[in-house]
């Protein structure tokens, strides 16, 4: 089968990796340099592929870009690329659609946050009603350490991290059983405090530490991905995300 990831950075070269095991897989990107990453990871590579490119001639789409300026112009445009021989396309979303709300959430609460993001679900599901979207949490994992960007200040809420393992394995598992339709969050099942997050960081590798202030937040459920995928997460608690990698990054 061919998989087509129509922006394939950090997560998409590491999902990539791991389809190829299985599947024929191409990569679509913007730039020159990104173009020689994948061309590294031997992953094959198309920059800025037009309608008529062969990267669209694919069974599978996973669609991860950014939520930039022309983000909803480029969801638009994109019935106008697809093929007769696609089976199956994947939205790779953000938790911050949740952005504004309090308390567990999950795939069936309502959305209150008016951003691009949120509109890019919402056109996406217009154009496509049998697409699958997965809303991950903040991706995490290999040189991606939480405390590493310096800031002044943070909120000491309960974190929604994934690791970039999880990431793949659920997307993965969407690809295998064919799941269509569905909206699923891709977040670690354990929720420590981001003080917590940091502060082991900030002691393992010598991250400074930024002030915490209280307040309260969300914690985005990630049940659906283990029932209705059967998924078990490897890192199930960011606690332990970079348990194994400790001298790496000193």
């Amino acid at each position: 089968m061919k998989v087509a990831i129509f922006g394939c950075g950090w997560l998409g070269r590491a999902l990539a990796k791991r389809l190829q095991e299985k599947h024929t897989v191409v990569g679509a990107v913007r730039s020159d340099s990104s173009v020689q990453k994948l061309r590294d990871a031997k992953i094959q590579a198309f920059q800025n592929p037009d309608k008529n490119s062969a990267f669209w001639d694919a069974e599978v789409l996973v669609i991860s870009i950014s939520p930039r300026s022309d983000y909803l112009d480029t969801l638009g445009k994109l019935p106008d690329f697809l093929t007769a021989s696609l089976k199956q396309i994947i939205l790779l979303s953000s938790t911050s659609v949740y952005n504004g709300l309090e308390g567990v959430v999950d795939e069936t609460t309502s959305l209150e946050s008016e951003s691009t993001v949120c509109r890019g679900e919402a056109l996406f599901q217009k154009l496509f009603p049998q697409g699958s979207i997965v809303r991950l949490g903040g991706l995490m994992g290999a040189e991606r350490i939480a405390g590493q960007w310096p800031v002044k200040a943070l909120q000491d809420t309960a974190v929604n991290y994934i690791h970039q393992v999880d990431a793949v394995g659920i997307i993965e598992q969407l690809i295998e059983q064919k799941i269509l339709g569905e909206i699923i969050n891709a977040v670690a099942p354990e929720h420590p405090k981001r003080a917590d997050v940091y502060r082991m960081n900030a002691e393992a590798f010598g991250f400074a530490l930024p002030r915490f202030e209280e307040k309260k937040g969300r914690i985005v459920s990630s049940e659906k991905s283990s029932t209705l995928l059967g998924y078990d997460y490897v890192f199930d608690n960011p606690m332990a995300f970079w348990s194994g990698s400790r001298d790496k990054f000193r």
